[in-house]
């Protein structure tokens, strides 16, 4: 009997872990503060800036529970497209529940990889989230998600309407996202 019930803990846990976003990624001290650091990202029109407090003012505004920041490149296909596309499929639940979901395309410049980063979202994300470019990755260095000079894509920063930031997935999305995003709303 004890055999059985121990044989069944061991398959409920090592069943449990299969297919399951990475999401108890530690938080860096740079995002342990109050509110994440402050940053500018470039619209795909090389112009207008979405700056930390104008984020702020929209998510109020809206009255969002939720910040998504999606961090992604063109060229990290394999594990970013599905990640985005989860999300793309998924966008009337995360309206729903007060998510607002905004794409950064890390370390690609906009006039020369512009195109190619602007069909990736069309492709993938069908132009449902509005989507930036951090052309030199510094937002995710301010964040401390950066070790030894790699960026670990697909990253997912997910913030309270405060900005102040509740937790991070890394790496590729488990069969529980974009779910994980809004499970405790």
């Amino acid at each position: 009997m004890r055999k059985a019930i121990m044989l069944t803990l061991i398959l409920t846990a090592l069943s449990f872990g299969a297919g399951q976003s990475k999401k108890l990624t530690p938080l860096p001290q740079e995002l342990q503060r109050d509110i994440i650091p402050g940053f500018s990202l470039l619209l795909p029109d090389n112009e207008t800036r979405l700056k930390r407090d104008d984020l702020a003012k929209e998510a109020k505004k809206l009255g969002a529970k939720r910040v998504v920041f999606s961090f992604f490149a063109s060229w990290c296909l394999k594990n970013c497209a599905p990640e985005i596309s989860l999300m793309r499929d998924n966008i009337a639940k995360l309206k729903e529940k007060g998510m607002l979901v905004y794409l950064i395309d890390v370390r690609e410049d906009l006039i020369n990889e512009g195109d190619k980063v602007k069909e990736f979202v069309k492709a993938y994300a069908d132009n449902k989230f509005p989507y930036y470019f951090d052309q030199k990755g510094n937002l995710l260095k301010d964040f401390g998600l950066v070790k030894n000079n790699e960026y670990n894509l697909p990253t997912i920063v997910v913030m309270d309407a405060d900005l102040r930031v509740l937790y991070v997935l890394e790496g590729e999305a488990g069969n529980d996202f974009p779910q994980i995003l809004w499970e405790d709303l």
